[in-house]
């Protein structure tokens, strides 16, 4: 029943934010500030009703398993990300400065997976319904990036989250996705491929 509970106050949260976000141009100029308020208030949500930081995937366990293998997907993934641009799909010229890149890689990368990948791995450490978690962390994860307005990378985001929730649950240590997640998305955003 505890699991229950904290599992509905966490989607409540992660299915209105984006939603209210997307309706209200002040909060989206705050975005980053409010992704960094939520990923604290889960985290201290989750010690709360007495989560381990190993059980979220924040342990020193697996630490080199998970980046060896996450290095695979990154390899291929810049090959991915490479022929995009090729075909000319990207359709942003990148205005970010070296401030966002900074946000993006010690902030944003680690709490968003920390978000998607960790809390939801949490609740499927003893579900019967694995894959289910899936899917659920990925149309979360894809949820988010609605304040975008942008359908490629609300696509991208949800095959994406697919992908980085199975390298994540191969090793529970949260290192490896993230460090994938850096590397792809400031190549998208470098590319003009997801805005």
């Amino acid at each position: 029943m505890k699991n229950k509970v904290l599992l509905g106050i966490i989607l409540l949260i992660y299915i209105v934010t984006p939603v209210i976000i997307f309706f209200n141009k002040y909060l989206y100029d705050i975005k980053f500030y409010i992704l960094t308020g939520i990923g604290l208030l889960i985290f201290l949500l989750m010690k709360l009703f007495g989560v381990k930081n190993k059980e979220l995937g924040i342990t020193k366990e697996n630490l080199v398993k998970s980046i060896k293998r996450n290095l695979i997907l990154i390899g291929i993934s810049i090959i991915i990300i490479i022929v995009l641009k090729l075909l000319h799909i990207g359709k942003y010229n990148p205005t970010e400065t070296l401030l966002f890149y900074l946000f993006y890689i010690f902030i944003s990368c680690p709490i968003q997976e920390f978000l998607y990948r960790g809390v939801f791995g949490y609740f499927d450490l003893n579900s019967k319904y694995n894959y289910l978690w899936i899917i659920i962390s990925s149309l979360c994860y894809s949820l988010v990036h609605i304040i975008y307005r942008d359908y490629l990378t609300c696509i991208l985001t949800f095959i994406l989250g697919i992908i980085l929730y199975l390298f994540y649950k191969k090793d529970h240590n949260l290192c490896g996705v993230v460090l994938t997640h850096i590397v792809l998305g400031i190549l998208t955003i470098l590319l003009g491929i997801v805005n």
